[in-house]
């Protein structure tokens, strides 16, 4: 017989019990923080044609793109369609916008997602080959408050996680943009550079956080980037030029400051920059009482469709893999796939990053047993067991009843290795005489003579 192989593929992951009681944990106080600001939730297929992904996603998301044929199609067909597991949410999400009423619906338009995403990537301790997504979308609105409110969302989540030592950091990309384009560089040649900044800033920002290995030093980092812009053919000026962004970082003022001398000689790059909202919006977070943020020139994003705001937040604990949270604008994207032109914008937090960050920082509370009270019974009370247990549940009380026929002796045993705080034994005295016997393993007392009403009551003051 041939043998099976029971390995988990790579980058996948089991989750146990407990495991599942953080990840629930984590799921529905993200529901509820997104809910607290208008947000609905959607659900989307878990794969899509390759096409829209090809499309607007960038070159890192498509190399690592899960893709598959339909089997029957393949047969049949001399070129099949190419499907793909879904990497991210948002393209899946424009698709469906387009293509459904929800382009008619009123403006703003505002949509949460939880759910598991695919990318062909190196494995790594909070980054894995299916992990999950959390975000939200906005359609419908080209503010700066809606840029604000984006970033105030996610901050709101690291605040009710109580998250710490983390930093939000902001860019916006049509500076940048704006001076390629004044360069007269091609669309090829900027999507290049974006990748290569946005690939060095990385690097930059985990050595300081001491997350890199210590052969990768700063020099050897910038060799990197010189290397990649000369492998491209960009000229000397503009890679010196670029450069100053890669260590641009501060509050809104000064960097426009040092943004208009940096591009003094030229005008449109000039009027980008006086366009730019990222004034606006720093005062508008800083009303919602946001002080930990850093405008940092550097961001760039991996994914082609961004346009305008974008942001990452860096949680330092988590090392290489510190950030946490990502997104921006992407008024682009709806038009690009035939629809009328709508300003969109949004972001995706790592859950698996989330419990890990959280799991460092010990904020999850102590472990909660899988039930609060434990009903033992013998053969002939088994109905009787079945009939308070409802009784318990609908008190709100989380109830196990045994059903493996054990002694008081063997259910006693499992009840401590199961640290389930109370037992209850129904035997045929019980039933007649309605008084009961409640343990509780986690003190050592033991309460006899009770009414049904006093164990609820002493379960429920337990509780608190």
């Amino acid at each position: 017989m041939e043998k099976i192989n029971l390995q988990r593929p790579s980058g996948t992951i089991d989750f146990l019990p407990e495991e599942m009681k953080k990840r629930r944990e984590v799921y529905i106080k993200l529901e509820k923080i997104f809910q607290s600001f208008g947000f609905e939730q959607i659900e989307l297929p878990m794969y899509e044609f390759f096409e829209i992904y090809k499309k607007r996603s960038g070159e890192k998301i498509i190399n690592d793109i899960f893709t598959f044929y339909d089997p029957p199609k393949h047969r049949a067909d001399e070129n099949p369609a190419l499907y793909a597991l879904r990497p991210e949410y948002t393209a899946s999400l424009a698709r469906f916008y387009i293509t459904s009423e929800l382009m008619y619906r009123p403006k703003p338009q505002k949509y949460y997602y939880i759910g598991p995403c695919f990318r062909y990537d190196e494995p790594a301790p909070g980054r894995f080959r299916q992990f999950t997504q959390a975000g939200i979308e906005i359609f419908g609105a080209d503010t700066a408050t809606a840029d604000a409110e984006m970033l105030i969302v996610a901050m709101n989540v690291m605040e009710r996680f109580e998250m710490q030592d983390y930093i939000l950091r902001i860019n916006d990309l049509t500076i940048l943009r704006s001076y390629l384009e004044e360069e007269k560089l091609s669309p090829s040649q900027q999507k290049k550079i974006f990748g290569i900044v946005d690939r060095i800033t990385s690097l930059l920002r985990k050595l300081e956080i001491g997350a890199l290995d210590e052969e990768q030093t700063e020099q050897n980092i910038l060799n990197d980037y010189y290397g990649s812009m000369q492998e491209e053919k960009i000229p000397q000026a503009i890679i010196e030029r670029l450069e100053q962004l890669l260590y641009m970082t501060g509050k809104s003022a000064d960097i426009i400051s040092r943004l208009n001398q940096l591009f003094s000689e030229y005008p449109k790059t000039l009027e980008a920059i006086s366009k730019s909202k990222i004034q606006r919006v720093s005062t508008l977070i800083e009303a919602a009482d946001i002080k930990n943020y850093v405008i940092d020139c550097g961001i760039a994003r991996g994914l082609d469709y961004y346009t305008n705001i974008v942001f990452e937040i860096d949680v330092p604990v988590l090392g290489k893999q510190k950030q946490i949270c990502g997104g921006g604008r992407y008024n682009e994207m709806i038009r690009a796939f035939g629809g009328e032109e709508t300003p969109a914008l949004g972001f995706s937090f790592g859950f698996d990053r989330i419990i890990l960050a959280l799991e460092r920082q010990e904020k999850f509370p102590p472990e909660q047993p899988r039930s609060e009270i434990f009903i033992g019974t013998k053969a002939e009370t088994q109905t009787f067991g079945i009939e308070i247990a409802k009784i318990l549940r609908k008190n709100g009380i989380r109830v196990e009843i045994d059903i493996m026929n054990r002694s008081f002796r063997s259910v006693s045993k499992f009840v401590n290795r199961m640290k389930i705080p109370f037992l209850l034994f129904l035997g045929p005295k019980e039933q007649e005489q309605k008084r009961y016997t409640l343990k509780n393993f986690i003190t050592g007392d033991q309460n006899s003579n009770l009414s049904l009403n006093d164990v609820i009551s002493k379960i429920q003051e337990f509780e608190k």
